[in-house]
């Protein structure tokens, strides 16, 4: 295995934060025990199985790493897959022991894989399973009449105890497989978004068309139907009675992912993601947003999850939002790095409005989850957690690959800019070393892709080519 990669940064608690981050993701990489037929993710010591979306987000971490790595970590969904092509929710000791799903993010995973390494895998193995896959949910989850898809269980969405779906004991379903619920709405639409990019990348021109008329049925539904036009925000349409239930969470932002969506409403979304009393908080991106009567600190009805806030994230960069994206993501990895600094661990959730766990607590009106995994965030946590280094690299220094060409699109702090100080990436598996040299405000880059080197000049929040690889 290649060394991970590394960075040297004005901060140095997120210095050595984003090392100790890479040494827990490590850790929690699993041989092929069981009947895995290759290496796979736990999310921590203990979760002791492989879960579906869990992993899909570790191996957006892993891309910056070792791709191959990040293959193999989405292997068991594929091994693992149904007859029908459910992709199962977990797999323990290379056994299925959940019917239900995950959210369908392989396909988003293996679009940001292909940017960086081409691998005859992602055609010849995963895109046949994840059409299955797409086809399994058409036919299981969603509702002909509002042309909309739901979930049957809230563990299935794998945001379990949100006010949108459950009480705070988790004893009271609120009908969730009743709900057009907006999150998996706008997860579908990116996983159909993310097969065309591969079947473009590989030159597959069968199903295209069929692939783009879904993705535009489904953002139309999602625009007029799932629009709260009272709250102007998101909200989930209760097919039974066809009326829309909002509650202020990050799912109603999921949307922003679609690069299609309405103007209009993108302002209205952008304005309350950097509103300080709902999600531009000091960790940003709480999942209930910080003013709504339903806020608690108590895992997904208010604590700050890594994934939730990446997709936020991604949605801006898709809507061109760079600058509030940089300076939220920036409070985000912050965050993580001085919780981890002051609690000695990466933990699966974080409090909105400090940099401990404190007042956090974990699902505390459910007893038995109280007694198996405790009254605070699961510690060692290096799942999706370790989305910070990937958001780390990709948004704020911003270096990214796209089908081959590599790219700097630096998003520093107004801190780092004036610290002067230099700043060193290396990605070792892709051979890319970057220097960018700080002096009044400009940035000055020699940059190294295999054996090629480039040197030029960036401005904050712009973008240059530094080569292919």
């Amino acid at each position: 295995m290649p060394k991970p990669p590394s960075v040297m940064i004005p901060d140095k608690t997120m210095e050595h934060g984003f090392n100790a981050l890479n040494e827990a993701l490590l850790a929690n990489l699993m041989p092929s025990i069981g009947g895995f037929s290759d290496i796979w993710a736990r999310p921590a010591p203990k979760f002791p199985a492989a879960y579906l979306w869990d992993s899909c987000f570790i191996a957006m971490a892993w891309k910056f790493w070792d791709p191959r790595v990040a293959l193999s970590i989405l292997k068991p969904f594929v091994q693992f897959q149904a007859d029908d092509g459910r992709m199962p929710h977990m797999v323990f000791l290379g056994k299925i022991v959940s019917p239900l799903s995950n959210p369908p993010f392989v396909e988003m995973a293996l679009d940001q894989i292909s940017n960086y390494h081409e691998d005859d895998v992602i055609r010849n193995y995963f895109l046949p399973a994840t059409s299955r896959f797409l086809a399994w949910r058409k036919k299981n989850r969603y509702n002909e009449t509002h042309g909309l898809y739901y979930w049957i269980d809230s563990y299935e969405s794998g945001i379990d105890n949100t006010p949108r779906f459950r009480s705070v004991d988790e004893k009271q379903d609120y009908g969730v497989n009743n709900l057009g619920a907006i999150d998996i709405n706008a997860e579908v639409l990116i996983e159909h978004e993310s097969i065309l990019n591969i079947m473009s990348r590989y030159g597959i021109t069968e199903g295209v068309d069929s692939i783009k008329e879904e993705i535009d049925r489904l953002s139309r539904a999602i625009g007029e139907k799932l629009w709260d036009s009272t709250l102007e925000l998101f909200g989930d349409l209760d097919l039974t009675t066809g009326q829309i239930r909002t509650v202020d969470t990050i799912a109603s932002y999921f949307p922003l992912l679609d690069i299609s969506l309405n103007q209009e409403k993108v302002e209205k979304l952008v304005a309350r993601l950097a509103d300080a009393n709902k999600y531009s908080t000091l960790v940003p991106f709480p999942t209930v947003a910080r003013d709504a009567p339903e806020f608690m600190r108590d895992t997904w009805r208010g604590p700050v999850w890594i994934n939730t806030a990446y997709l936020a994230l991604q949605g801006l960069k898709r809507h061109g939002k760079s600058e509030i994206a940089s300076e939220l993501a920036y409070r985000l990895c912050k965050g993580v790095f001085e919780t981890w600094h002051n609690e000695g661990s990466f933990y699966e959730f974080y409090d909105p409005n400090r940099h401990d766990l404190q007042r956090l607590s974990r699902k505390k009106g459910n007893l038995y989850k109280q007694i198996t995994l405790g009254g605070k965030p699961v510690k060692n946590f290096a799942g999706w957690t370790a989305l910070a280094n990937t958001i780390l690299l990709e948004i704020i220094l911003g270096v990214n690959c796209v089908h081959g060409e590599w790219m700097l699109e630096p998003n520093l702090s107004e801190a780092w800019l004036a610290s002067e100080n230099n700043i060193t990436i290396n990605l070792p598996y892709y051979r890319v070393h970057i220097e960018m040299h700080l002096v009044n405000g400009t940035i000055d880059y020699d940059a190294t892709v295999q054996d090629t080197q480039v040197t030029g000049s960036v401005q904050n929040h712009g973008k240059t080519s530094i080569g292919r690889g």
